[in-house]
């Protein structure tokens, strides 16, 4: 593979932006929850926020409602 004359070998981090967000949640799961968080050695907000993306990503039913959502009754894209 050729090297690049110049410019940076790695990509720059995403940047992300994080609101907090507080909620209850039963003491069965929060224990599940924290045991996975042990099992992949990674933050409980990590976890969270992966778990949610998956469900979005992977229900086809909230899909369809979501872009519905996002749609203008004219056709375009509303700004969230």
């Amino acid at each position: 593979m050729p090297v690049r004359a110049s410019g940076p070998r790695l990509k720059p981090q995403a940047k992300i932006s994080f609101e907090t967000c507080t909620f209850k949640i039963d003491t069965t799961t929060l224990a599940k929850l924290k045991a996975y968080c042990e099992l992949i050695d990674s933050e409980q907000s990590y976890v969270i926020r992966e778990a949610l993306n998956y469900l979005f990503e992977t229900d086809p039913t909230f899909q369809e409602f979501f872009d519905s959502r996002r749609k203008s009754p004219d056709g375009s894209h509303e700004t969230a």
